[in-house]
């Protein structure tokens, strides 16, 4: 895999580049990274890439020309060149993975101080950013898009062990142990220990759905199937239970059911569901109304229907 870096900071590279795993795919030659200084790209003596921005404002502006450049100079017929910017879509596994398995080379563009000249974008084909804060430059931000693509290339690492880590399968990773098999009174689960392997998948797999509902509910691995559901059902808890449980309205856990060929047990006449004046009163506390259809286990619909009624009431 071939990557080039535009930036003003090379030699900020140099240690992490050279270091582990990526250091050791790079001597391979299954990864390449070629670092660029933006200063060889500018167009006066001075090496000057930056200017203060038109109409005023704090710090400097990156220009498009040094820029536009190196891009020139760098970029091989199928690269993809990626702009690192805290306005890009947000990196993940899942993106990852995307850059990694096409045959395209890449030509990451870091940025500093104020940002790019807007004209920038025009020449790159994606805005990265890797999480809603601001760094002092899109070096680091390089780095981490680097080594996440690294470790996908075939033969940087074994291929099991990236079978089972968190976000694979929209999942976060079980728990781990290693020796001893106890400390300061806490032990290893004894089911690692008993050498059961199809015990042992199984408990790494309900580890790792327990693991996502409680720290990352909003992952897709953290939705239950519709045959857990259907489970659950079966043992008598209803569907808006269900639904406050794991977040979901409750006519989506009867679709769900539904799909798994479960028969519905027979609505129960008495009203369901929060009060008008329980939902207008949480909303005029600065609660959103989705945040209140999660909290109670109803769609976003009935709360709003709720807050009509108050209003009418």
């Amino acid at each position: 895999m071939r990557i080039d870096v535009i930036t003003l900071f090379p030699e900020m590279f140099e240690g992490p580049l050279r270091e582990s795993i990526i250091g050791r795919a790079r001597e391979r030659g299954l990864l390449d990274v070629g670092l660029h200084d933006l200063r060889d790209y500018a167009t006066d003596r001075h090496r000057v890439v930056d200017d203060a921005p038109y109409g005023g404002g704090a710090g400097m502006v990156l220009k498009v020309e040094p820029i536009a450049a190196a891009i020139r100079d760098v970029k091989r017929d199928d690269a993809r060149v990626i702009l690192l910017s805290p306005q890009g879509r947000v990196f993940s596994q899942d993106v990852a993975r995307q850059l990694a398995a096409s045959d395209a080379s890449l030509v990451l563009v870091c940025g500093r101080y104020e940002g790019f000249d807007e004209r920038v974008r025009s020449l790159v084909d994606d805005e990265i950013s890797i999480g809603d804060y601001v760094l002092t430059g899109g070096e680091l931000a390089a780095m981490v898009v680097i080594d996440a693509l690294s470790r996908l290339v075939p033969g940087v690492i074994e291929a099991g062990s990236l079978e089972h880590e968190s976000h694979t399968s929209g999942l976060l990773e079980y728990p781990q142990f290693t020796r001893p098999p106890e400390f300061a009174g806490m032990r290893v689960p004894d089911v690692l220990l008993s050498g059961d392997h199809k015990a042992i998948a199984q408990w790494r797999a309900s580890e790792a759905r327990k693991r996502t509902r409680e720290r990352r509910p909003d992952l897709e691995g953290a939705r239950p199937d519709a045959q857990e559901l259907a489970g659950e059902y079966a043992t008598g808890v209803g569907s808006y239970r269900l639904a406050r449980k794991y977040g979901l309205s409750p006519a989506t856990v009867r679709a769900r059911l539904r799909a798994a060929g479960v028969a519905l047990r027979p609505a129960r006449q008495a009203a369901r569901g929060p009060s008008a004046e329980d939902v207008a009163r949480l909303h005029a506390s600065g609660i959103g109304v989705r945040e209140l259809a999660r909290r109670f286990g109803v769609s976003h619909v009935t709360i709003l229907n709720r807050l009509k009624r108050a209003q009418q009431s």
